[in-house]
């Protein structure tokens, strides 16, 4: 009896350790915007938030981020697979014909990054756009 209980704590904490080292083994997401003439990156890694814009308005700006804050992004992307993001399909294609910037996510992972195809800013892929509202919210503090 013993010994079957002991089993079976290990069990679950082996179970909440692999989950831990799947999060922590992304060390960026980046989300980029463009049209024509101008761009904006928003990159966060588990310590800060950087937004680069360009064209006519360019700017650099960061903020710190909290622990809570980047633990916030990763349940974001709770099961959503991450080697698998480039066979999202966008759900609009107003970007066609320049009636919304473009956007394509990006999340580096064990060494690798993975990237969507270019999607309509605004009106992202059902699995990543409660990632990609958190980011842009998350954004909206920075000054």
């Amino acid at each position: 009896m013993r010994t079957s209980i002991i089993a079976i704590i290990l069990m679950i904490f082996t179970a909440n350790d692999c989950k831990q080292s799947e999060q922590t083994s992304i060390t960026y997401i980046s989300y980029e915007t463009f049209t024509r003439g101008s761009s904006t990156i928003y990159k966060v890694s588990p310590d800060s938030l950087e937004i680069k814009s360009s064209g006519l308005n360019s700017s650099e700006s960061s903020m710190n981020l909290k622990v809570n804050q980047w633990s916030e992004l990763l349940e974001k992307l709770e099961g959503v697979e991450v080697s698998k993001i480039s066979q999202l399909k966008a759900p609009s294609d107003a970007r066609a014909s320049d009636a919304a910037p473009h956007a394509i996510l990006s999340i580096r992972k064990n060494d690798t990054i993975y990237k969507t195809n270019s999607f309509d800013h605004g009106n992202a892929p059902t699995t990543i756009k409660p990632l990609i509202e958190a980011i842009l919210r998350l954004a909206e503090n920075v000054e």
